[in-house]
């Protein structure tokens, strides 16, 4: 009897736990630290800037979080602004992004930004980058998150 409600008590605690993270991600009752978007605390990124996981940083150009992705060499910001949707990839070797390409939403392919001849295409697995319509870099993605 005893080991069956030890189960109990760590399931719902494991339950506890997690409803407790979730919330802060999607900003259900408070508003999700830095460190839960940070996975290594030796990014090139300056990850104190994310306030809230409802906002983009000012250095994306702001406005509403849609959604970030992090792959090994890059962070990613989906921003709502004005109705519309940008791409800002930032390379965490150097700092270096590409700002504010204007964005939309593929069903079965995930968020699109083209600026010339590059085409960038992120979802919750992986970027890609095409050159011409070639890849030219895929990443998978090791960390997700839903601005709303």
């Amino acid at each position: 009897m005893n080991s069956f409600y030890q189960v109990q008590n760590k399931s719902f605690a494991f339950i506890l736990a997690t409803a407790s993270l979730l919330s802060g991600i999607v900003g259900i009752s408070s508003s999700a630290s830095a460190a839960q978007l940070e996975s290594t605390p030796v990014s090139a990124v300056n990850n104190q800037t994310i306030a809230q996981a409802s906002n983009c940083p000012s250095s994306t150009g702001g406005g509403r979080l849609e959604a970030y992705f992090e792959t090994k060499n890059f962070h990613i910001y989906i921003c709502k602004r004005r109705g519309n949707l940008f791409y800002t990839g930032i390379a965490k070797s150097t700092g270096k992004a590409i700002r504010s390409l204007p964005t939309y939403s593929e069903e079965g392919v995930g968020y699109v930004a083209r600026n010339n001849n590059y085409e960038y295409a992120v979802n919750g697995a992986s970027l890609e980058i095409l050159k011409n319509n070639r890849v030219i870099q895929s990443e998978r993605v090791i960390r997700y998150v839903s601005g709303y």
